[in-house]
């Protein structure tokens, strides 16, 4: 997995290098320059266009600090996880 040692997985359905990805592409997203704008839709976005290059259309992504959800997803595509503290992320693909 990525070596940010904040980072930590709650809950994954992916294999190891869908994971290592998801969490070295967040960390990308989290250290990129934002001069306007909302960040955390910001960050979602990147993360997603990154998936959705990589593994295929059709990935989701929530970044926040508090938000609820109940997704359903293809098998092997779902990870809850943060790389920041307080701040968690939610990719799954539909």
């Amino acid at each position: 997995m990525a070596s940010n040692k904040q980072t930590h997985i709650f809950a994954e359905d992916m294999t190891d290098d869908m994971c290592k990805t998801a969490t070295d592409v967040a960390l990308e997203a989290f250290q990129m320059n934002f001069t306007k704008g909302k960040v955390y839709a910001t960050v979602a976005s990147h993360i997603r266009a990154n998936f959705d290059k990589s593994f295929g259309r059709g990935w989701n992504c929530v970044v926040g600090r508090s938000f609820g959800a109940f997704v359903t997803h293809e098998i092997k595509t779902y990870m809850y996880f943060t790389v920041v503290p307080g701040v968690y992320i939610l990719l799954w693909k539909a």
